[in-house]
C-alpha cells in the first residue's frame, strides 16, 4: 500500500496525467499540478488537487515540483500538427527538466513514455516485444515516436549522472475518460452508422485504459527500487470487433462493421499521409501506415515486466472502460 505522498504532476488536464490525479486524491495523497488556463486549473481543483501555472518546457516552471516526494510527468504532445520544435521542446526538453529537477530534488520521477519508441514496424512482427527489444530505425516525419525516444534517453544521462531513481512507462495506445486523441477518431467514423474492420478483425488490439496505466503509476512509486522502462501494455484481450462493437453499443448507435481489405487500407494512408506532407512539409504528418498496422495486427507488446516487479494490477477490464469512456465523451461534447 503507498504511503501518503506529495506528488507533482504534469499533463494533468490529459488522458493519463487526470487518471493518475483522481486515483492519488482518492487514496488520500497530496497533489500539485501544473496547468497552463483557468479552465485546466477549474478541472484539475474540481479532482481534489492544487494547481499551479506553469509550461513543462519552461525551466522556471519546474520550481513548483519543491516540496514533493515524487514527480509524475505525463505532459506531451501525441499528434498535434506542430513543427519538428515544438515536439522537442515540450516532449524531450521537458523530460530533461523533470529528470534534472528530481535529481536536484532527490525525489522519485515516473515518466510516460510510449511503445513508439520500439519503432512503428515492429508491431507488424509475429514476436513479443518487451523491454530488452532492440529499436527499429524511426522516420524522420515520425516526430512523435522521435522525441519520445529522444525523451527518455535524456533522462538516461540525467540517471547515469546522478543516479536519479526513476522508470519510463510506455503505454501502448491509451483510451479513456478526457482522450482527445484516439476515440473521437473511433466516434466520428462509427456515428455513421458502419466501422471499417482492417483485416479480419479478430486480432486483439494493442489499447490500454488510462485508468489501468495510472495502476501502474502509483505502483511505480510504491516501488522505487524499480528502474528503466517498463511496459504498460495487457489489460485484457479485446480484438478490433470486439472493440469496435462496444463503442458503437455504448453510442447507442447499431453499427454495421465492414471490412476493408489490407492493401485498400495501406494505399489511403499513404495517400493521406503523402498529401499531408506536400501541404504542410515541416508539420508532423500523423502516424500513417502505422495506423494500419496498428487495427490489423495482434498486440505484439507485453507487460510481463509490470506485472512481476511491479505487481501491477489492472483494476477495469477493457469492456467495462470501454463504456464509461464513451460515456464520458458523449457528455462532454
Amino acid at each position: 500500500m503507498l504511503s501518503q505522498m506529495k506528488v507533482f504532476v504534469t499533463g494533468g488536464t490529459g488522458l493519463v496525467g487526470s487518471h493518475v490525479i483522481e486515483k492519488l486524491c482518492h487514496d488520500g495523497h497530496t497533489v500539485r499540478a501544473l496547468v497552463r488556463d483557468a479552465e485546466g486549473k477549474k478541472l484539475i481543483e474540481g479532482m481534489g488537487a492544487s494547481s499551479v501555472f506553469g509550461s513543462v518546457e519552461d525551466a522556471d516552471t519546474w520550481s513548483h515540483a519543491e516540496g514533493t516526494d515524487a514527480i509524475v510527468h505525463s505532459a506531451a504532445i501525441i499528434a498535434k500538427r506542430r513543427h519538428w520544435n515544438t515536439f522537442h521542446s515540450f516532449n524531450i526538453d521537458g523530460a530533461q527538466y523533470a529528470a534534472v529537477t528530481a535529481a536536484k530534488l532527490g525525489i522519485r520521477l515516473v515518466h510516460i513514455s510510449s511503445v513508439a519508441v520500439y519503432g512503428r514496424g515492429l508491431g507488424s512482427a509475429a514476436r513479443k516485444i518487451d523491454e530488452d527489444t532492440q529499436f527499429a530505425e524511426l522516420s524522420p516525419t515520425d516526430f512523435y515516436a522521435r522525441s519520445k525516444r529522444q525523451a527518455e534517453r535524456a533522462i538516461a544521462a540525467v540517471v547515469r549522472e546522478t543516479g536519479l531513481s526513476t522508470v519510463s512507462l510506455r503505454p501502448c495506445v491509451i483510451y479513456g475518460e478526457r482522450d482527445r486523441t484516439f476515440l473521437p477518431h473511433v466516434v466520428r467514423i462509427l456515428s455513421r452508422g458502419y466501422g471499417p474492420v482492417i483485416g479480419h478483425g479478430a486480432n486483439p488490439l494493442a489499447v490500454v485504459y488510462a485508468g489501468n496505466v495510472a495502476d501502474a503509476v502509483l505502483a511505480a512509486l510504491d516501488h522505487p527500487e524499480v528502474t528503466g522502462p517498463i511496459n504498460v501494455t495487457n489489460d485484457g484481450d479485446v480484438t478490433q470487433r470486439e472493440f469496435l462493437s462496444a463503442v458503437g453499443s455504448a453510442m447507442g448507435r447499431k453499427v454495421r462493421l465492414v471490412r476493408v481489405p489490407l492493401p485498400a487500407a495501406y494505399a489511403f494512408a499513404a495517400a493521406r499521409h503523402t498529401l499531408r506532407r506536400v501541404f504542410a512539409p515541416k508539420k508532423y504528418p500523423g502516424f500513417g501506415a502505422s495506423a494500419v498496422r496498428f487495427l490489423s495486427n495482434a498486440n505484439p507488446y507485453t507487460s510481463e515486466r509490470a506485472l512481476r516487479e511491479l505487481n501491477w494490477q489492472p483494476t477495469t477490464a477493457p469492456l467495462d472502460a470501454v463504456p464509461r469512456s464513451i460515456d464520458w465523451f458523449m457528455r462532454s461534447r
